[in-house]
């Protein structure tokens, strides 16, 4: 799988997410998932890791935005669209 699908499938699951919460942002490749100024809470990065694993696993990708790896970085992964994808990329080219 390309980045560009990759980062393509947050935007939109990041989005579908927002819209559910009546919150209705563009959402670039550097939008903010974690740290400051981000455009979810808490909760919400908890339903968007899980609202990803499942949709990479319905495409026959299996992926873990929670395991050690991703938890031990020296830079979270979720710190916008793009790192995230990049560590989805990462891990997809892994298997």
């Amino acid at each position: 799988m390309e980045l560009e699908e990759i980062q393509r499938i947050i935007k939109t699951v990041v989005k579908d997410y927002l819209e559910a919460q009546d919150n209705y942002l563009d959402i670039t490749s550097e939008t903010v998932l974690f740290g400051d100024n981000t455009v979810l809470d808490s909760i919400g990065l908890v339903n968007i890791v899980i609202d990803l694993e499942s949709t990479f696993l319905d495409k026959g990708y299996e992926i873990s935005l929670t395991s050690d790896v991703a938890m031990s970085r020296r830079q979270s992964p979720f710190r916008n669209v793009a790192t995230l994808a990049d560590f989805i990329y990462e891990q997809l080219n892994e298997q």
